[in-house]
């Protein structure tokens, strides 16, 4: 339903319509508004517009004739230039007679204005570059002139005349010339509004979430603590491997027998946890589109650890199981009061850009590997969120305490932290031939900051969904990976002595094919 609402949300021109327009000759075709700040800069005579072989529209110039041949020997990377100027979470008013939907996040300005300190301190520890002092100083200077624009409104109404009202012809020209100025002067500020909001959103979208007071300031995570679960008898495997292939990718391993049933058996036993403490289960798709990255604070043409899928529409992410998949599904839904909190899960295959090295590096270094991915939606309150991320924290030290593996747990520091975080609790194990610890799990809290790009809302216990629009409140969410067979797998091998060989615990024996050939593990 969404992919098909927001196919289209980037096409101005369709590249019919861009070959009707060159055969006219005579119309301009622009992208921005005639007041766009961009309409001389630099920047922009720099850029080049694709036009040839075009199947989609591309671009086409702002205020540049298509009959120059110049112009069409010109290319221009419409898309770089575009976003530099705008967000997938906001269709600015120049767009919005041609979007399929138009999106206007909600920005709490009011909430924001009045922890500004806590939100430029979020900016530092963060190390971002924005600044937030610069949103809230447009943000009341749009509040100004919409007072302006309610006086001039009312100086309008004021002006205006009954039906049988006996005027003269000079009060009447000058109730016009009033009227003209009027009108002269709502429609200057009524520009400057819609100029000022079409700067505004996409500015206020990259600032992050606050951070909780237990976020760790700069670059060190705190442990909270750790343990080594108890797995039951350890049974050994021979795992059948081949780690390249001329064929596939050199970062990809096949696993054969009971190397590849132990990885299905992993996601069965997570599964079954999960489904005994009441979670919902999804299967989700791979691919999102980029106002799913968006709303996670995360930059669609920047280093977002996805692989970005050309199509003649649009791009598309390939992440697979991720919290996009809750963002997409739970996006503009209204949900009830007595629904709440809502804990689901999604089980399936991840991909990770970042460690696409093109080479194998182990198995907790793959670029695909399979994952569970949890959410939990509560109520618009900090004090019930906390309490659903405290509850997934439990949760995961219960499914790695029934794991023979030296584990601890992190918070982790600010500067590690995505702009959509709170806060960001790992659960780390040991790896013993490595001497290293590797993330293995993680929970974290997002509080309101994707339902109000999303419109994710919840109305209060029997409340009509048809009425009160204006009490609908913005549901918080918590998310959390609960699972990576990646770094089990390698955990399990490194327990064996022989590289071909796993231990794997009796806890995940008993969720493996009868079949299996195992034997005790003399460790």
């Amino acid at each position: 339903m969404f992919a098909t609402r927001f196919a289209t949300k980037r096409v101005i021109w369709s590249s019919q319509s861009i070959r009707q327009k060159w055969n006219n000759r005579s119309t301009k075709l622009r992208l921005f508004p005639s007041t766009s700040p961009i309409e001389n800069s630099a920047e922009f005579n720099n850029i080049e517009i694709q036009l040839n072989n075009c199947h989609t529209c591309t671009c086409v110039s702002h205020h540049k004739s298509l009959k120059s041949e110049n112009f069409l020997k010109r290319r221009v990377n419409f898309a770089a230039f575009h976003r530099r100027y705008s967000s997938y979470l906001f269709t600015p008013s120049a767009e919005g007679e041609h979007a399929a939907f138009i999106m206007k996040p909600e920005i709490d300005f009011e909430t924001l204005r009045t922890k500004l300190k806590e939100m430029e301190d979020s900016v530092k520890f963060r190390s971002m570059d924005v600044n937030a002092q610069v949103v809230i100083s447009m943000w009341d200077e749009i509040q100004q002139m919409e007072e302006q624009k309610k006086q001039l409104e009312n100086e309008r109404k004021k002006i205006k005349f009954r039906k049988g009202d006996k005027v003269s012809d000079e009060d009447m020209k000058k109730a016009k010339a009033q009227g003209r100025a009027l009108r002269e002067e709502l429609r200057t500020v009524n520009s400057r509004i819609s100029d000022l909001t079409d700067q505004l959103y996409p500015m206020a979208l990259r600032l992050p979430n606050f951070l909780h007071g237990d976020v760790p300031l700069g670059t060190d995570p705190v442990e909270l603590e750790s343990f080594t679960g108890h797995g039951g008898e350890l049974k050994t495997v021979t795992v059948g491997k081949q780690e390249s292939h001329e064929l596939a990718h050199p970062g990809f391993v096949y696993l054969e027998d009971e190397g590849a049933l132990l990885e299905q058996a992993l996601l069965r036993w997570a599964a079954h946890q999960l489904n005994k403490k009441g979670f919902t289960r999804f299967s989700s798709p791979d691919k999102f589109k980029p106002i799913a990255l968006e709303a996670l604070g995360l930059d669609p043409d920047g280093t977002n650890q996805t692989y970005a899928v050309k199509t003649n529409e649009d791009s598309t992410y390939l992440t697979g199981a991720s919290a996009m998949a809750f963002a997409a599904y739970f996006m503009m839904t209204v949900v009830d009061a007595t629904n709440l909190p809502q804990r689901c899960y999604t089980v399936g295959k991840h991909y990770n850009s970042k460690n696409d090295t093109g080479r194998f590096d182990g198995f907790h270094n793959s670029f695909q590997t399979n994952k569970v991915e949890v959410c939990g939606l509560s109520e618009e309150s900090i004090a019930t969120s906390d309490m659903i991320f405290r509850q997934y924290v439990s949760l995961l030290k219960d499914l790695y305490s029934e794991l023979p593996l030296k584990c601890r747990l992190l918070e982790i520091p600010s500067s590690q932290l995505l702009p959509s975080m709170y806060r960001k609790c790992t659960l780390e194990i040991w790896l013993p031939k490595t001497a290293e610890y590797v993330e293995a799990a993680s929970v974290y809290s997002c509080t309101d900051y994707i339902s109000r790009r999303l419109k994710i809302r919840h109305i209060g216990e029997g409340e009509d969904l048809t009425k009160h629009k204006s009490n609908r409140r913005f549901v918080h969410t918590v998310h959390g990976q609960f699972i990576d067979t990646g770094v089990l797998i390698e955990a399990f091998q490194q327990l064996a002595e022989d590289t071909n060989e796993m231990c794997i615990p009796g806890t995940i024996v008993s969720y493996m094919p009868k079949h299996s050939k195992m034997s005790l593990c003399n460790r």
